[in-house]
């Protein structure tokens, strides 16, 4: 079969090769791919960026993954020969305190470490082979069958939604909260239109310069104001809502998004940082305290709220296939890793139809 590597961790060390495909054990299936979807993690790895020291080399990239049951492990139930699905990347312990409370994106089968790394539950895509490739073999509890509504492309980007899907599940009563949204990349305009599609008050999406066309997408997926920030970030989203702002959620990662996140919150408030950078940043204690402010990281999916995602995604209300930017064959992948790389408004999709 052809698969999309990464040969190293130098730059863009990816090729198209030939590998075997392998067989389903007693409880997996074999998937036939047929699309997957490029996340941001693919893009470090691509690129050679740090903080991926973790990943072993040589490794079948992708973790956003749908694709059609074409052969079963001998004790794998029947009846899913022949539906179409998508993969939940982490392989939880099922046993941790996570595990059972349902925290399986927390889960490091068991051990504690220090430092908070990516968690030892995080598979398919990062320790082991990913879906960029014609045929994967899948654990069968790892599968979510898909509605017929449902694209096959835009069934790819579902568990990239999935992780906006997280993100916005500790903001409680959405449809009462004002919440503006830092970083219109792919995870930011995930978010949004979550957000619109659960009738948040209002949204505010925040972007700086080179963002222009990403913000008028975050427009047209639900976002109520679009806000283009320079030296007075404060003082233009005041504007927006006077009265503060319920929730900020901060999809890029930037170490000056939580100083001004301060400023823009009511009291009793909250800051959710999704997007991942390993900078630092300080914040005067009396403002944290006196405003009863609430900080908190939100990372990857759960497997409730992926299955809860791919309900989503069979509503009009939430409308995920306008996510998409472009797709490209498989045989394109460089293309695709470069045009991903360019801050297109939205999620890039290989096909390997």
């Amino acid at each position: 079969m052809k698969a999309i590597v990464k040969n190293s961790a130098l730059p863009h060390d990816l090729s198209v090769s030939e590998l075997e495909i392998g067989t389903p054990g007693a409880h997996d299936v074999l998937l036939r791919i047929s699309a997957v979807g490029i996340c941001g993690s693919d893009l470090h790895m691509y690129a050679g960026h740090g903080g991926y020291r973790w990943i072993d080399y040589p490794l079948v990239l992708g973790h956003e993954i749908c694709g059609v049951v074409s052969a079963l492990g001998a004790q794998a139930d029947p009846a899913l020969l022949g539906k179409r699905v998508v993969v939940n990347p982490y392989i939880p312990c099922g046993t941790c305190d996570f595990c059972q409370r349902g925290e399986e994106n927390r889960c490091d089968w068991g051990a504690f470490y220090t430092s908070k790394n990516p968690p030892q539950s995080l598979q398919y895509g990062f320790r082991r082979g990913g879906g960029m490739s014609e045929y994967l073999i899948v654990q069968e509890k790892n599968l979510v069958v898909l509605g017929d509504q449902v694209a096959d492309t835009t069934a790819a980007i579902l568990e990239a939604v999935a992780v906006s899907v997280t993100a916005v599940d500790k903001i409680a009563e959405i449809e009462r909260k004002t919440i503006v949204v830092f970083g219109p990349g792919p995870i930011g305009l995930a978010t949004i239109r979550v957000l619109a599609g659960l009738k948040a008050k209002k949204i505010v999406a925040v972007g700086v310069a080179g963002d222009k066309s990403r913000l008028k997408k975050a427009k047209e997926l639900g976002a109520d104001e679009t806000v283009l920030i320079g030296d007075q970030a404060v003082k233009q989203l005041i504007e927006k809502s006077p009265q503060g702002y319920d929730a900020v959620l901060d999809s890029s990662g930037h170490p000056s998004v939580p100083q001004t996140a301060v400023s823009l919150l009511k009291k009793g408030s909250q800051l959710i940082l999704i997007g991942i950078s390993d900078r630092s940043f300080s914040l005067p204690m009396d403002q944290i305290v006196r405003g009863e402010l609430s900080i908190t990281g939100s990372y990857g999916v759960t497997k409730e709220s992926f299955q809860r995602t791919v309900a989503y995604a069979s509503r009009p209300e939430f409308h995920f296939e306008e996510l998409i930017s472009n797709i490209f064959p498989y045989q394109q992948a460089d293309l695709a890793f470069q045009n991903a790389l360019n801050q297109v408004p939205g999620k890039v999709v290989l096909s390997f139809k």
